[in-house]
């Protein structure tokens, strides 16, 4: 199964826009493996590119988009390449995910992770932040793929992937102050599956 490649502004309909600039989160591809699967999440975000990297790319802020997160640790620390451990308990009815990643950014606007070692088959992905014309914003797509090692059911595979990856782009864009408004900035940080409280001011 080949990995979804990141959407690009100019790849977004005129409705689907319209429903960006409305604070919609997109799931624009969903495909579900016998134990995985693969999806795309898109956001607006009204805000620089440093600022989205400030919330993604800190264990103390994975704790707060997240769901289920129980361990992050920084195994090698850096900007443009980081490795951490990660264990995530999402809930009783599956096991405990446990692995090691690597994420690189590749530029101001592009990163892609990987799995290095874990109780995953496949994990791998990327970040996308694309600019729109007269500094109205970021277009941000997230791609992800999992293959875990356990039998995965269909309809759990499908509400991660529907409903799990929006709600922590959404939190994401709240925490970078990033939402369309006031209002939408206060629906974003609701769908936060920890403490918003522990959000740096």
């Amino acid at each position: 199964v080949m990995l979804i490649s990141t959407g690009h502004a100019a790849d977004i309909s005129e409705s689907e826009m319209q429903r960006l600039q409305r604070g919609e989160i997109l799931v624009q591809t969903i495909h579900e493996e016998k134990s995985g699967g693969a999806a795309r999440v898109t956001g607006l975000f009204h805000a620089e590119a440093e600022a989205l990297w400030n919330v993604i790319g800190y264990c103390k802020n994975e704790f707060i988009y997240v769901r289920g997160l129980e361990l992050c640790e920084v195994l090698v620390p850096g900007l443009q390449y980081i490795k951490k451990h990660q264990r995530v308990n999402n809930n009783w009815y599956t096991p405990t995910i446990d692995y090691v990643f690597e994420t690189r950014r590749t530029s101001p606007t592009h990163g892609d992770f990987k799995l290095v070692e874990g109780n995953l088959k496949v994990m791998e992905g990327q970040w996308d932040f694309q600019p729109l014309e007269n500094s109205e914003g970021l277009v941000v797509s997230h791609d992800i793929r999992i293959r875990t090692r356990f039998p995965a059911p269909r309809w759990l595979v499908r509400r991660v992937l529907k409903n799990d990856l929006p709600e922590m782009l959404a939190c994401i864009r709240g925490m970078a102050g990033a939402s369309v408004s006031g209002d939408q900035l206060a629906v974003d940080l609701a769908l936060c599956p920890g403490d918003v409280t522990q959000m740096d001011n």
